[in-house]
């Protein structure tokens, strides 16, 4: 709405009394209000009594700005009017009080703000606290300690404990750590250690690390990753206390970091190599050291490590051997190549397993031998499941084919593979530049144009102007093709939305965990992947034209934190999700897995990709009735999670 003379310009402010000005500070226009603050400022002293007297006014706003404008005069009798709204009811002005005497210095209110940084609300107590810290008396020590016991908010928590260590008064800390209670212990123990001439010595650690409570050991897990220099009490910690330490994620993953920590430390890999070797060790522990290997700060793994890992990709769990798997493509673990090998070359060991092997081999090798290309061509025929199509398609694109594998998948595959998989068949081509192998491309998608609507223009359009320039004219009428066909998308997809039925709930579930292999990359409740973003909840936040665009054009939008980078090194580019970024490397997801570390040393490049890692054409290798149920199952999550769980639980 219209506002008249919005900025007082029409207002006689030289003219003005303090009581005048004073009533301005309720008025609805806020230049308004920062003038009159900024005259009664300038007034000085003579303004004190009409903004002390503003102190017992209805309008807690009103009161607040008095308060400030009473500071920044800073006289005794203005500061004394600070002092007074200590009392105030509100707990905004009591926040602008404590606010101002903190800066202000002021020891005479040392006794009132130490009573408030331990009962008042927690907005008030969070600045009474930082204020203890200001004022800089160290007898306000014991007062935060008492504050610290039932801190009930974490910045009130975060206040107390920057404050003890401002202070610098250790002794009553140390006293702290012997008599307080565990929300005592813990602000003792984390002030000491940020500060300066810190007197905390390792036995400090092991109370923390031993203590049966949880809060106390989660702080001494903290305090530990501080401190790299106190390996042997951390290893000794684990060594004693790691079959009791099965909890929730987060513990576990406080758990799994500080081991992280302390990875280079020869007693810390010693350690761990005996735990991997040890059959006693439960294999959810097992999973939790094989991630801290894969996060480990160490270029090289030891030589210790290797040892055992081997032992078990021969004989152990199957859930230990694929992530083992995981675990030497992620690290580049060259050392293992020949027992995966074996794998790969054992036709009695599943078709999943071995692509998995062949997965992490090709991150070590990417060449394959005309015997795997063969074996790999054989796993997308229509005897195997779509988990395992794709999964060999997304390996072959993955691979550094030559020049007559390349021209094998153009004249053989390309114009007869399904259309989920012809995406990662055509990728398997880029970077190519022989004449030949782009010819041959072009012919096999011209044969096949009703089928381009599963790849991307961007990407083809990429392929081939990595070819010679007579390759580059040959592929403009297709290019063109494909532009327009993408033109048509929208049209097509009203029609292919209209044509959807009802759909039957219960069937989608099955196409979601079996046919269509959605939960190869995504979970809904307990089951499913983590490649791509989570779905339990997509039924109540996108509508079904989302959900079926997300399906027939992937790379129409990207979900937040899912969108695909082109991650290029001094030997080799990764196309993929970056998971995780360390201080000295980042974790590229790539598929179904782990990922891949990669040295930070090594990249050269990282640049977006707008192009989705979740494959086109499930509407093509779907029926109707089929897709209907899937979008039906999708429209209603997360109601459907229940069911998930008692079929999980059957």
């Amino acid at each position: 709405p219209e506002v008249e003379d919005p900025r007082g310009l029409d207002l006689n402010w030289e003219e003005m009394s303090a009581g005048e000005l004073v009533s301005y500070l309720s008025d609805e226009r806020f230049v308004v209000r920062d003038k009159a603050i900024e005259a009664l400022v300038l007034m000085g002293e003579a303004a004190v009594a009409d903004l002390t007297d503003a102190l017992n006014a209805d309008d807690e706003r009103l009161r607040t700005d008095a308060v400030f404008a009473l500071y920044r005069i800073n006289t005794e009798t203005s500061i004394e009017g600070v002092r007074s709204a200590l009392e105030d009811p509100s707990a905004m002005v009591r926040t602008a009080a404590v606010r101002a005497l903190g800066l202000e210095k002021d020891s005479r209110s040392l006794e009132k703000i130490m009573e408030m940084a331990q009962n008042d609300q927690a907005g008030v107590r969070r600045q009474a606290a930082t204020a203890l810290g200001q004022l800089g008396e160290q007898r306000a020590v014991p007062a935060l300690l008492t504050a610290a016991e039932d801190p009930g908010d974490r910045f009130v928590e975060h206040a107390i404990i920057h404050s003890l260590t401002l202070l610098k008064a250790p002794q009553p800390l140390l006293e702290a750590l012997d008599q307080g209670s565990a929300n005592v212990k813990k602000a003792a123990v984390i002030a000491l250690d940020q500060m300066d001439g810190s007197p905390l010595r390792q036995e400090h650690l092991s109370e923390f690390l031993q203590s049966g409570d949880k809060t106390l050991r989660s702080t001494g897990i903290w305090l530990a990753g501080h401190h790299p220099e106190w390996a042997d009490v951390v290893v000794d910690f684990f060594r004693n206390s790691l079959a009791g330490l099965e909890g929730s994620e987060e513990d576990l993953a406080e758990v799994e970091d500080l081991m992280v920590t302390f990875s280079t430390d020869k007693r810390m890999q010693q350690f761990i190599a005996a735990e991997l070797a040890n059959s006693a060790t439960p294999e959810s522990r097992k999973l939790m050291l094989m991630g801290v290997i894969r996060r480990s700060p160490l270029e090289e793994l030891p030589n210790l490590w290797i040892q055992p890992l081997n032992r078990l990709l021969s004989g152990g769990e199957e859930r230990i051997r694929s992530g083992i798997l995981d675990l030497i493509g992620s690290r580049n673990i060259v050392a293992m190549e020949k027992q995966v090998n074996q794998i790969i070359h054992d036709p009695a060991t599943p078709a999943d397993f071995r692509l998995k092997a062949l997965n992490a081999r090709i991150l070590i090798r990417p060449q394959l031998s005309g015997e795997e290309f063969a074996m790999v061509l054989g796993f997308m025929s229509s005897e195997h499941d779509s988990p395992v199509r794709q999964s060999a398609s997304r390996l072959l694109a993955r691979a550094e084919l030559d020049d007559a594998q390349l021209l094998e998948l153009a004249n053989n595959e390309i114009q007869n593979a399904d259309l989920f998989l012809l995406p990662s068949l055509v990728d398997a081509f880029q970077g190519n530049k022989t004449p030949e192998v782009g010819e041959a491309l072009i012919q096999a998608l011209n044969n096949s144009t009703d089928r381009l609507d599963n790849l991307s223009e961007q990407d083809l359009r990429s392929l081939f102007d990595s070819f010679p320039e007579p390759v580059q004219a040959s592929a403009k009428p297709l290019l063109a093709t494909l532009h327009q066909r993408h033109a048509d998308r929208l049209a097509r997809l009203q029609e292919l939305e209209d044509k959807l039925g009802d759909g039957d709930v219960g069937e989608g579930r099955k196409l979601f965990f079996g046919k269509s292999a959605c939960s190869t990359c995504h979970a809904v409740g307990p089951e499913g992947g983590d490649f791509g973003p989570d779905l339990t909840n997509i039924g109540e936040i996108r509508s079904r034209h989302d959900i079926l665009e997300a399906i027939v054009y992937p790379n129409a939008s990207f979900a937040r934190e899912y969108e695909t980078f082109r991650v290029v090194t001094n030997n080799n580019t990764y196309t993929g999700v970056i998971a995780e970024q360390y201080p000295d490397a980042i974790l590229v997801t790539i598929g179904p897995g782990p990922g891949i570390r990669i040295p930070r040393t090594d990249i050269v490049e990282i640049e977006p990709h707008g192009v989705s890692m979740m494959p086109p054409g499930l509407d093509q290798q779907l029926s109707e009735e089929e897709m209907s149920d899937l979008v039906a199952f999708l429209e209603a999550l997360p109601y459907t999670v229940d069911r998930i769980i008692e079929a999980r639980r059957d």
